[in-house]
């Protein structure tokens, strides 16, 4: 008769374990989970492994049968498993055998995208520049106040500044309330025309299309908008030269029809300056032999919208990027390509543009 208070024998500890390892083997559902029952029973630490150590305290005799039997237990574990991993994947691969799959469901067709308006908008502008013999040149959103105010002859307290709304960057680290760096988010592509000038000598024909950054916010104008500036620098290059130039794109990217004009307005980097504003569209109806605009909300009841500005590059900005303007002269505009996307599309709200409503893009397929 078995003594209830003696001792379980080393066998008897592995045949526990055993019937341990068993149980946890088929609540098993994946491989991590077998691995897992590997580490707890057979791994360095598993108890199975620390009940090796049993051993040293067996007579010779006794060692050479406990020794037999933890072979045999490790031995049965390992076959156990494997037994268990394949009986997990055959149900992994009937069940995907079992799997149907409809063949006869006709896909959705993929919808054809389409360019933005504003990026149609945008390149329609470079092409049209380019077949006048402009250049297409880039630069960095991130811009130096040197390039962005004080080579443009817009120096420190001008209030030029002030009217731009200008977001400064602070430098990286700094925290709200720093002194802030001498970096903007460019308020005009007008730097990349400076970067021009500092690298590239006359004659200079180019325009610089990009995104631009100031605080406005109205039904024509935006915080976040695009703007493209052209940039004409040679010997004997005349106002009537830049009016021709825009008569000609005016033209070629809306089409005859639309009136112009030039009003005289003040811009630190050019002298003289002038507005360049198109007929209303918006308002536009038939008059007595030619179309007029009556005024609306966009045009603010005017029946003109300014593109936006141009004139002759003042001698100073030439000095600023070592141009001598004793020999050289040249003209600049600068013109907003969202006005121009509005103009072009009948577009009344700017907005419409930057909410990223598919039912409005939509109605502007390639």
């Amino acid at each position: 008769m078995t003594d209830p208070t003696a001792e379980p024998s080393p066998t008897q500890l592995l045949e526990r374990e055993r019937e341990r390892f068993e149980a946890e083997l088929a609540d098993a559902v994946d491989e991590a989970a077998i691995y897992q029952v590997q580490v707890r029973f057979l791994g360095k630490k598993g108890s199975v492994t620390q009940l090796r150590k049993l051993m040293a305290k067996a007579s010779p005799e006794e060692r050479k049968q406990l020794g037999q039997a933890f072979n045999e237990t490790k031995d049965a574990m390992e076959s156990a498993m494997e037994a268990r991993r394949k009986q997990l994947e055959d149900q992994v691969r009937e069940l995907e055998l079992s799997r149907r799959v409809d063949l006869s469901l006709c896909p959705s067709p993929r919808q054809p995208g389409s360019l933005h308006p504003i990026t149609a908008t945008r390149r329609r502008l470079e092409r049209v520049f380019h077949r006048l013999g402009f250049d297409v040149f880039d630069g960095p959103h991130v811009e130096a106040e040197d390039y962005n105010f004080d080579k443009l002859n817009i120096e420190a307290g001008h209030p030029a500044r002030d009217m731009q709304d200008t977001f400064f960057v602070l430098p990286p680290g700094a925290k709200r309330g720093d002194e802030p760096s001498n970096f903007v988010l460019r308020t005009h592509t007008s730097p990349v025309q400076v970067r021009t000038m500092l690298t590239h000598r006359p004659p200079i024909k180019m325009v610089a299309p990009g995104t631009v950054f100031r605080r406005d916010d109205d039904p024509t104008h935006s915080p976040m908008f695009n703007q493209i500036e052209g940039l004409y620098v040679d010997r004997g290059v005349t106002m009537a030269d830049l009016k021709a130039t825009l008569y000609n794109f005016v033209s070629a990217f809306f089409g005859a029809g639309l009136q112009v004009r030039f009003r005289p307005s003040y811009f630190p980097f050019v002298e003289p300056g002038a507005e360049f504003d198109v007929q209303c569209p918006f308002c536009r109806e038939a008059g007595q032999g030619t179309q007029i605009s009556r005024g609306c909300s966009v045009c603010k009841q005017t029946g003109w919208i300014e593109l936006g500005g141009a004139g002759m590059v003042h001698p100073a900005v030439f000095e600023h990027c070592g141009i001598d303007p004793e020999i050289y002269t040249g003209w600049a505009f600068g013109f907003g390509i969202d006005r121009m996307a509005m103009l072009r599309y009948g577009v009344p709200d700017l907005k419409l543009f930057f909410n990223g409503d598919l039912r409005f893009l939509e109605q502007f397929p390639c």
